[in-house]
């Protein structure tokens, strides 16, 4: 059976300049975010991700590029591509689920120094 990527996405959500990073229990930070349920589009994952993982509701949702990584996981191989979105919140007030120890709100510059995801780090470049 041949391999197949799995389809995500990050939600990079903004208030006051600032951006929200979630860290992993394992040390690496990233961004709310999640695979794509089948039949739902891209953009309602963006939104529910942001939800399911920090009770922030997001608003003013437009897409900033791709990225794409192949490592190992488990001990097994995988690649993961991520559809990523931005998007403003009104508050600044959230709550990490169960996937995540901490969230920070960061400058860009800020988010720079942190221990970033393979598919996170691109994303950068983006903002």
């Amino acid at each position: 059976m041949a391999k197949k990527p799995e389809l995500n996405v990050y939600t990079v959500p903004f208030f006051n300049e600032k951006i929200l990073v979630l860290k992993r229990h394992n040390g690496i930070w990233e961004f709310p975010g999640g695979g794509v349920v089948f039949g739902e589009k891209p953009e309602q994952t963006a939104l529910r991700e942001l939800k399911e993982e920090t009770s922030l509701s997001g608003k003013n949702l437009s897409f900033l590029g791709i990225t794409s990584a192949v490592y190992e996981k488990d001990e097994k191989e995988k690649h993961s591509v991520y559809l990523v979105y931005k998007c403003s919140v009104d508050s600044d007030a959230y709550s990490t689920s169960l996937e995540h120890e901490e969230g920070r709100w960061l400058t860009i510059n800020e988010l720079k120094y942190l221990k970033l995801g393979l598919n996170v780090e691109p994303i950068l470049d983006m903002l």
